[in-house]
């Protein structure tokens, strides 16, 4: 039997650090183990070797805040 990996709703911020000193910031969802998937949202491509400089948990406080901000910039959709 196989073990699945189950992602989490724990979701952060991360800032990376590539080997040549750029900065990468993402959002990213993760397991238990630390590992998941993001979105890049500034910096270099990922290529996997970089280190990570500062981890944030994102709140639901900070995820309504986050929302007001983008809400004012693109208002949501009209339902269809």
């Amino acid at each position: 039997m196989t073990e699945q990996t189950t992602i989490t709703d724990r979701l952060v911020f991360e800032i990376n650090r590539t080997p040549g000193g750029a900065l990468q910031l993402q959002i990213a969802q993760l397991d238990e183990d630390g590992l998941g998937s993001g979105y890049r949202l500034a910096g270099p491509k990922y290529l996997g070797d970089s280190d990570t400089v500062l981890t944030a948990a994102i709140t639901e406080a900070d995820a309504d805040q986050i929302r007001r901000y983008l809400d004012r910039k693109f208002p949501p959709k009209p339902s269809a």
